[in-house]
């Protein structure tokens, strides 16, 4: 039976966040025996996505994207052009690629792409992770035919939209069939040693370096450490054998969150869905005045610490700290965790892009 052939557009990015549960979408469809796909992804020029899209074998494109601020910056007066330049990039992209669907995850360089979608009658869908909607989502909502929802609550926030759907986190198939094993060999850890793993994102590394560097001689009487420090930091001057910090990971992280025990993190959604389906305790730490801290928020009752940015620079010795650490209870946390949704949202989120694509074809 000759296969049909769909052409799917992705739009998001400016940081790694929104970009992997897409490219975990990519790899799903691929796997669907009774369609072909070809795919684009439109992102943001100064964003880590273009390397992360590019490196999947998906076709990448770069265009403005003006942040739609609440608050005054000089930058208001020039955005609302990139706005519109993105717009009209939008309609290029649709015009040329011919898209079937086009499926965002937020980021402000989806919001033009949605209108222009609406406009040119393309289905536009929503993958809605945090637990808030950001501005960006929201300004989506009115052009969107389907949203697909991690959390009950930002489920509500999108009534309207014809087509809703809870799901679990979208993950790629470097988590689904993550290797424990192939860490310690890739990583040089030690196996009878415990691992934590620090990661703070793009925007939030700084922070929790500095807090690194408060707690890493204690952490390490017990812990192997791999510190991922982000490109423009590095990491605590120490030489420990079992101290490894690092810029980045380009490959092998899914097999690094299968071997840790303990991952301190900020609160997106895209690594917390996937300690989630890891079932891997975390220590989370929001950044202050975003919407990780409803995130993190919403985590509170697994006994993860929730810290607010100005404690992670206090004493030490602080008791909250203390006391997670004095307890700690290997599993408990990630099987907890693991609980909230019933299992990763790949197949749900694959089979609902496909039902558009259906129903806009036979509408």
């Amino acid at each position: 039976m000759e296969k049909q052939q769909y052409r799917v557009m992705l739009t998001g990015g400016g940081s790694g966040g929104p970009t992997t549960p897409l490219l975990g979408l990519v790899e799903t469809l691929e796997e669907v025996e009774e369609i072909s796909c070809e795919f684009l992804f439109l992102g943001t020029f100064r964003g880590p996505e273009r390397s992360m899209v590019e490196d999947c074998g998906v076709p990448f494109h770069a265009i403005p994207a003006g942040k739609l601020r609440r608050y005054w910056d000089w930058r208001n007066l020039s955005d609302p052009f990139q706005v519109l330049a993105g717009f009209f990039a939008g309609i290029y992209y649709l015009l040329k690629f011919r898209p079937h669907v086009v499926m965002s995850a937020g980021s402000f360089a989806s919001v033009p792409i949605a209108w222009a979608s609406s406009m040119l009658r393309v289905p536009h869908l929503i993958l809605q992770m945090d637990v808030r909607p950001g501005l960006a989502n929201r300004l989506m909502k009115p052009f969107s035919d389907g949203v697909a929802c991690y959390f009950e609550s930002s489920f509500q926030i999108f009534e309207g939209v014809p087509q809703r759907k809870i799901v679990g986190p979208v993950v790629r198939k470097n988590i689904l069939n993550a290797d424990p094993k192939r860490a310690e060999q890739q990583f040089g850890l030690d196996p009878q040693r415990p691992l934590m793993t620090i990661t703070g994102g793009g925007q939030g590394a700084g922070q929790l370096n500095q807090m690194v560097e408060l707690w890493l001689q204690t952490w390490l009487v017990n812990w192997q450490v791999i510190h991922l420090t982000g490109k423009e930091h590095s990491g605590v001057s120490l030489e420990d054998p079992h101290y490894h910090p690092l810029e980045f990971i380009k490959k092998g992280m899914g097999d690094l969150l299968s071997r840790s025990d303990l991952v301190i993190t900020r609160a997106g959604m895209g690594i917390l869905g996937e300690l989630s389906v890891l079932a891997k305790d975390a220590l989370v730490i929001p950044i202050a005045g975003t919407h990780q801290e409803d995130n993190a928020r919403s985590l509170e009752r697994l006994d993860s610490v929730y810290k607010p940015n100005p404690d992670l620079f206090s004493d030490p010795i602080n008791e909250k700290w203390k006391s997670f650490f004095l307890h700690f209870e290997s599993g408990r946390i990630g099987r907890k965790l693991h609980q909230i949704w019933s299992g990763p949202g790949n197949q749900i989120l694959s089979e609902m892009l496909l039902s558009c694509i259906k129903k806009n074809e036979t509408g």
